[in-house]
């Protein structure tokens, strides 16, 4: 039986957690939009998949959890975590203007 946490933090920490190198995402990432009824926008995302041992945690922000250290977000990801919906973000047409955010 998989366990989930989600934690909220201020969405500057998760930046800074999450790097540069994974935020903003690609065009081409597939995010893992979380429930929101979970109520939490910006945070982490902790699943333990064996009870007793440490989970694995997940940035959470803007709703999605993006690609990062952690690993890719699939198919797998996406069944640990109850009402979590698989997406891609909309392409961004103007390099110039900042990623847009996923309400």
């Amino acid at each position: 039986m998989t366990d989930v946490t989600i934690l909220a933090l201020p969405r500057e920490e998760v930046i800074a957690g999450l790097g540069r190198d994974f935020w903003p995402t690609p065009d081409d990432a597939t995010l893992l939009r979380i429930d929101p009824a979970a109520g939490v926008t910006d945070g982490a995302v902790v699943i333990y998949a064996t009870p007793g041992m440490p989970g694995v945690m997940w940035w959470l922000i803007d709703g999605v959890i993006p690609p990062q250290a952690a690993g890719l977000v699939t198919e797998e990801l996406a069944a640990q975590v109850p009402g979590s919906v698989l997406e891609a973000p909309p392409p961004i047409t103007d390099p110039e203007q900042p990623r847009p955010t996923y309400p």
